[in-house]
């Protein structure tokens, strides 16, 4: 899919955000990078619950949008409710 390089964009901008303000403070080198592994690991967890959740919301979506669809098709080709009658109410056939 589209979405499998937000988990790795996510930790490494998270990753670079952190080692530059870390760099800056002046932290010594092995807290530097225990901290740095710790972050990269916690934002790429976020990143995968990220896209995880939007792909339930896509799951979700298609199957309205392919019913809205199929109804759109049916009111243009004329098998759709006639003008008498309104919204909630149920063809039948007969």
């Amino acid at each position: 899919m589209k979405r499998k390089l937000i988990p790795p964009f996510l930790m490494l901008s998270a990753g670079a955000v952190c080692s530059i303000a870390m760099h800056l403070n002046y932290y010594e080198t092995n807290k530097m990078l225990t901290i740095l592994l710790v972050v990269m690991i916690v934002f790429y967890i976020a990143g995968n619950l990220f896209t995880m959740m939007l792909n339930i919301f896509d799951k979700k979506n298609q199957p309205e949008e392919e019913i809205q669809e199929e109804a759109i098709e049916e009111i243009i080709s004329g098998e759709g409710t006639p003008a008498d009658m309104q919204e909630g109410q149920v063809k039948t056939e007969g």
